[in-house]
């Protein structure tokens, strides 16, 4: 029981000491990886990246999100960053970013969305960067699986039953994934939402294809989306909601960026 209490108040202090506050958003987030490490982390991923995959660094598609890349990255909050935009030559609806500014758009993304919306898209791959969502999810999980393990230790120790503490390590596995990371994980893809149309207005690009983006987004799905509880991504009518409560912001900043 000694050696018990001793795991969990030497796991809680360390997992205490790794919460911060972002600069930017105001919440606070656990982030265990010092953000001197992220643009290692980011350009080692990218490396792996362009060895398994169809990388496009030149041509008109490759120009197209260079240039709008390059137009809303100097007005995030991480200008400094080693910005760098790639195109993945597949037939994909997706889009993601790397620790440290790596940011890569599918090809479909390209061929179904115009500038105004492609801008959206690079925007909240922008915020997500800046705001270390990646670093922050691989945090987190770590931190769970630090926990599940701990946990079936100390069943195993209890119980003296391999099974039991099996269980016990699969239970909370599902657990910390259903009710953890997966809501997490479409928090910050609000998050990235809302600071990416700030990006993209400051930018002078019409935040109003925000919402555009996300009901063409809709309807390229073609309705194949899973429930919004087994989903690490909120649903379309959620993001378009909380878009739209918020455009007459987004709206007077673009105004401003106009002037």
């Amino acid at each position: 029981m000694i050696r018990q209490f001793a795991f969990i108040t030497i796991l809680a202090m360390s997992l205490t000491a790794c919460v911060t506050t972002n600069q930017v958003t105001g919440r606070t987030q656990f982030i265990t990886i010092p953000a001197s490490q992220d643009a290692q982390l980011g350009l080692e991923a990218m490396r792996q990246v362009k060895k398994s995959a169809p990388v496009l660094t030149g041509g008109p598609l490759f120009q197209r999100v260079l240039r709008i890349g390059k137009a809303i990255s100097p007005h995030s909050d991480r200008p400094d960053l080693a910005w760098e935009f790639v195109v993945i030559d597949e037939p994909v609806l997706n889009a993601w970013a790397l620790p440290g500014g790596k940011v890569a758009i599918y090809r479909k993304m390209l061929d179904n969305l115009n500038d105004e919306e492609l801008a959206a898209v690079i925007g909240h791959e922008i915020a997500h960067a800046v705001l270390r969502h990646g670093a922050e999810q691989v945090s987190r999980a770590q931190a769970q699986q630090l926990v599940i393990i701990g946990l079936g230790a100390i069943v195993a120790n209890q119980s003296e039953s391999d099974q039991t503490a099996q269980l016990a390590i699969g239970l909370g596995s599902l657990a910390a994934q259903g009710f953890v990371a997966l809501p997490h994980s479409r928090r910050m893809e609000l998050e990235a939402d809302h600071i990416g149309t700030v990006y993209m207005a400051r930018a002078g690009f019409d935040p109003q294809a925000a919402v555009r983006l996300w009901k063409k987004m809709s309807a390229l799905k073609e309705g194949n989306n899973p429930p919004t509880f087994l989903s690490t991504h909120p649903a379309d009518d959620k993001r378009i909601f909380r878009l739209e409560d918020k455009m007459a912001s987004y709206v007077e900043v673009w105004k401003e960026a106009r002037q």
